[in-house]
């Protein structure tokens, strides 16, 4: 005889009478049963894969049952649920376990919604444990859910339905065994891996003990939707909403812990669920640092919003250095003025020296018009002169001083306009335009402005377009031929950040992203020599992403400091040619996009620029204007390089300038 599967009350498998049905899922029914030897009550799962009992399918399914089934068995631990007996019975597939009493999470859950975080860190550990005696015995439970959280009489937590999903799983045929279009497992929880249809490992479920953990600190679920596709599509590509906006109360590093677990890249999970515990119970207690603690996972990322799939998986991450910042609260403190005062008239204009290691340099302005006349001089000569000679030698002397003068201030303007075209000498125009003098990004003199440079403070590429005037600039604050620490020989500090590989090449820097993950990495510029980071400033970089390279690279601004900090901003150019503007949360590291757009070949050489100036930030590229976007979520921090995984990048003529006002 073949029972019909969901009409067993009263029937017999093995020494079991099944008298209630007490629960049921996709993946089969339990039952509330009479055990005859020993005499007891159990709870008895039968497993109903969603195919004709009669099937080839169905007897390869009966195969694996028999061979997981043992395995599971073998599993002792104090959080597990035991085995008692299972077996097969007119073609039905049953496993005999204790009947608890004390119901289940997903009952805790739906009496009270979100728990203390006392409970939930309890709880952490006990599945923790559970979880990490079974993966050492290459057992992956894969539906990790409230409902498969049981409590015991004790109060202990006692996961059950080990191993069941993959029972259910007919990897021979590579389909499901839950029907024709439907996921495997539990669409709330599921990781994106198994959603992605790629093989599945330990990983699966710490990110799933991470869904699980939300829920139960916030009392909802992260995800939600119409269909269980909508739920599942959301698990692959959006960010976990932050705790700290469901629940205000609970601690922002509690935050750090759920995204950590839950990261869209399995290799930037945490190694083990033991580790995901005691970072959840050290940022319960406060202790930062080690919230992020794993011996298999030197640093946390930032997440970077590079490709669709994995939108929550760039961030970025979150332990980040530890920038060097004045107090937001601060009026930050005005750059020193810009001497007005031309640089001596000898033939050979001044060489300045930019390798001092304890201050900054700015560079003279050039006037666009000769210096005045000396006035207070000619009345003084014009005074002994008339009191020594006659009339005619004041007035023949009187005329050659002035052509000398002339002859002079022609010969001063030139040698200081060297190599600045000049489209016409009439005073109205060399005011509308004045020319700006830049700084050699190899040897840091000041040299002369092509035609078509801009006036950012440097030439940032062998061609140029006008357009590049546009980027509008104040006061060069500093630069750097090559930017990063240990490359910048002008006495900026700088933060090479997420350990990113860098190479000094005389005037350039080669950054390298070797991560395994998707994390963005970088450099911040985190002190400048002998002045006060602003708030405001004008951040300039020229970048030539390699030709084997296809990854994001950009500017970070407005970096927050701080261990515990996770916000900035980013500008990033992607491997299709466009380009956006993300902020971070500061907490979290999840990133929002504010702005976007098309900006054309990812592998020419660019020079991007940032124009931040109080809640609207300008964003530049070869000196042509982008997108304007305003944002208050940090008014203040540091500048730096950003680069995401796989990727190689030349950076160099690092500039930090002030907003032209």
């Amino acid at each position: 005889m073949k029972y019909q599967s969901g009409n067993l009350v009263g029937q017999t498998l093995g020494k079991c009478t099944l008298e209630k049905l007490i629960g049921q899922g996709g993946m089969g029914a339990v039952y509330l049963a009479r055990q005859t030897r020993p005499a007891r009550y159990v709870a008895v799962k039968v497993l109903q894969p969603n195919i004709a009992m009669d099937s080839q399918m169905y007897q390869a399914f009966l195969a694996r049952f028999r061979r997981e089934a043992d395995v599971i068995a073998r599993l002792e631990h104090v959080n597990i649920m035991p085995i008692y007996e299972y077996g097969e019975q007119d073609g039905l597939a049953y496993l005999v376990m204790p009947h608890l009493t004390g119901g289940s999470l997903r009952d805790v859950l739906s009496k009270r919604g979100a728990l203390s975080l006392p409970e939930v860190v309890t709880y952490a550990q006990q599945a923790a444990s559970a979880l990490d005696y079974a993966h050492a015995q290459g057992v992956i439970h894969r539906d990790l859910k409230p409902a498969n959280f049981l409590l015991h009489a004790d109060g202990r937590l006692i996961l059950a339905d080990f191993g069941i999903a993959r029972i259910i799983a007919d990897t021979t045929t590579g389909s499901t065994l839950t029907g024709t279009g439907t996921l495997l497992g539990t669409p709330e929880y599921m990781a994106p891996e198994m959603i992605r249809g790629e093989t599945i490992d330990y990983r699966a479920d710490i990110y799933e003990l991470g869904i699980v953990l939300f829920q139960m600190l916030s009392g909802r679920l992260p995800f939600t939707g119409t269909t269980p596709y909508a739920v599942a599509y959301q698990h692959v590509q959006d960010p976990l909403p932050p705790l700290h906006t469901i629940q205000p109360g609970l601690p922002r590093n509690v935050d750090i812990v759920i995204q950590k677990a839950t990261a869209k890249q399995r290799e930037a999970r945490y190694s083990t669920a033991q580790a995901l515990a005691e970072a959840l119970s050290n940022a319960s207690k406060g202790n930062f640092s080690t919230v992020q603690a794993d011996p298999q996972d030197n640093i946390p990322t930032i997440l970077s919003p590079t490709n669709p799939e994995a939108q929550a998986e760039k961030p970025v991450s979150s332990n980040r250095p530890q920038v060097q910042q004045e107090n937001p609260s601060q009026t930050p403190v005005t750059p020193p003025p810009v001497s007005v005062t031309p640089p001596p008239t000898s033939a050979t204009p001044p060489v300045l020296d930019y390798s001092s290691t304890t201050s900054s340099h700015t560079p003279y302005p050039v006037s666009p018009t000769p210096p005045p006349p000396p006035v207070q001089d000619l009345q003084r000569s014009s005074a002994r002169s008339t009191a020594t000679f006659k009339p005619s030698w004041f007035v023949f002397l009187g005329i050659l001083l002035v052509i000398l003068l002339i002859i002079g201030g022609v010969l001063i303007g030139l040698q200081l306009n060297k190599g600045t075209v000049v489209t016409t000498t009439s005073p109205t125009t060399a005011s509308s335009t004045p020319a700006v003098q830049t700084t050699s990004p190899s040897t840091g003199a000041p040299t002369a402005t092509p035609a078509a440079t801009s006036s950012t403070g440097y030439a940032p590429t062998t061609t140029t377009s006008p357009s590049q005037a546009t980027v509008p600039v104040g006061a060069q604050l500093y630069t750097a031929s090559a930017p990063g620490q240990n490359c910048d020989k002008n006495g900026g500090t700088w933060e090479d950040y997420n350990n990113v590989k860098v190479t000094c090449q005389g005037s350039q820097t080669l950054l390298q992203n070797t991560a395994q993950s998707a994390s963005l990495q970088g450099s911040f510029l985190t002190q400048i020599p002998g002045q006060t980071y602003p708030a405001n400033y004008v951040v300039q970089v020229q970048f030539q992403q390699d030709k084997q390279s296809s990854s994001d690279f950009g500017i970070y601004f407005r970096n927050q400091p701080g261990g515990n900090q996770q916000g900035v901003y980013t500008f990033l150019v992607h491997p299709d040619g466009t380009w956006n503007v993300y902020v971070y949360d500061n907490y979290t590291g999840a990133p929002t996009k504010l702005t976007g757009g098309t900006l054309g070949d990812a592998h020419a050489q660019m020079t991007l620029a940032v124009v931040v100036n109080g809640q609207q930030f300008s964003f530049y590229a070869n000196g042509k204007q982008l997108g304007t976007v305003n944002d208050k979520t940090y008014s203040s921090g540091t500048a730096g390089i950003a680069l995401d995984q796989g990727g190689t990048v030349t950076a160099s003529h690092f500039v930090l300038s002030t907003p032209s006002q």
